[in-house]
Formats: structure tokens, C-alpha cells, sequence
């Protein structure tokens, strides 16, 4: 496979931010070869708000959030014309990326974000770099809302992990980068680059490893 691995946030899938994903798939559906692994967003979100309220323990959120993923995964591959069954580990998305040079998947199993699983099929087909398309610009030293915030053009995988290893993350909440993600891309070596999808134009560059904007992670 030629290219990174794609991890496409599930921010995009909001109703506000639908113009965006079709131009995603209106680019991506020109590449001979990709791999993505897609967030669960909205979907994910509301549906466990809905089960932490009644009581449901954080294994079963996790497990409804996968769901939402391949909801996503699913809707995305139709889009594009595929017809294949979207993967529910990462080794049959690589043998379905040797069989037709294309993958699109979501989550695979309980504690991990797609992020995560971004990163684990990145290590499986051998690749440097994942892009990480989401809702942010940069990865900021703080809250992006707060005036004061500074922009990160470049961060260690280690100063990354110290700066958000103070974060309390539960089932389906939305942070740019996770712990998991940063310790499986610094075993290997892989980059991260991480870039809004609300400039889809910056976001192939960083695809095709052209210059782009926004926060790359070595």
C-alpha cells in the first residue's frame, strides 16, 4: 500500500459538518489505494449518553460505541462504491487490504479508540504515518476555546503522553490524541499528523506528503 493510514474522526459525521465528509469522499474515492478507520461521532456519542444514564457499565459503552463506528465505516464504503464486509479486527483488514488495496473499518474491541486501531493497522501493514483527521487545527498546549492557547507545530511522542496524562477519558469522548495511540506510534516509529477536516485541500497534502497545516507528532 502506498500512502498513510487514515484515521478519520467522527466529528465529520455531524449534520453541520456534512459538506465536509463529502468532499472527503468525493477526493479519497480518486485514490487507487487507502486505508481508513473511521470514528463514531454523534451517533456514538448520544447513544452512550443514553446507556451511561440508565446505568450501563463502561465495557457496554465501549461496545456500543465499536457499533457506531461500523455504522460510519459502512456508510462510508458504500459511498465510495465498495461492496466489501467492513473488517472487524485488524487482521482481516489486512487481508482485505492484499485482496483489493483498499480498507474501510472502525473500532475492533472494548478500551480501544479508533485512533488506537489507526495506529495497530499502521504497524500491521508497515507503514510510518497515520494522518489524523479531526475537528482540531493543531494540538494545542490547552483548551483550543481559551485565548491564551498555543498552537503545537511539532511535539515528541513522549511530551505528548506528559501533556495528556492528566485527562480522565471515558467511553465515546473526543480527544485529538490518546495515550494508547502515542505508546503504539512511538514502539514503531510512526508519525502522526494531525489536521482539521474543515480544509480538505490541507488535508490530502498531508495525505500525499506534501506541506500542510497543522500538528505533526515524531
Amino acid at each position: 500500500m502506498s500512502g498513510p493510514v487514515i484515521s478519520l474522526g467522527g466529528s465529520i459525521f455531524s449534520k453541520t459538518d456534512e459538506k465536509y465528509l463529502l468532499e472527503f469522499i468525493k477526493r479519497i474515492k480518486k485514490e487507487n489505494e487507502y486505508a481508513l478507520v473511521v470514528g463514531g461521532g454523534p451517533i456514538a456519542r448520544d447513544e452512550i449518553s443514553r446507556l451511561r444514564k440508565i446505568g450501563a457499565k463502561e465495557y457496554y459503552l465501549d461496545m456500543m460505541g465499536i457499533q457506531a463506528t461500523r455504522l460510519n465505516a459502512t456508510m462510508v464504503s458504500l459511498a465510495l462504491g465498495n461492496l466489501m464486509e467492513v473488517p472487524r479486527s485488524i487482521d482481516e483488514a489486512v487481508r482485505q487490504m492484499k485482496l483489493y488495496k483498499r480498507v474501510i473499518m472502525g473500532g475492533t474491541e472494548p478500551g480501544h479508540t479508533t485512533d488506537a486501531v489507526t495506529l495497530l493497522l499502521a504497524e500491521a501493514l508497515n507503514k510510518d504515518t497515520v494522518v489524523n483527521v479531526t475537528n482540531v487545527d493543531f494540538l494545542y498546549d490547552r483548551d483550543p476555546r481559551l485565548k491564551d492557547a498555543n498552537k503545537i507545530e511539532r511535539i515528541s511522542y513522549s511530551s505528548a503522553i506528559k501533556m495528556i496524562t492528566a485527562e480522565k477519558r471515558g467511553a465515546g469522548e473526543n480527544f485529538p490524541l490518546d495515550i494508547l495511540s502515542l505508546n503504539i506510534a512511538r514502539r514503531s516509529s510512526i508519525r502522526i499528523k494531525l489536521v482539521s477536516f474543515k480544509d480538505t485541500s490541507n488535508v490530502f497534502n498531508a495525505i500525499n506528503g506534501k506541506k500542510f497545516k497543522g500538528t505533526l507528532v515524531v
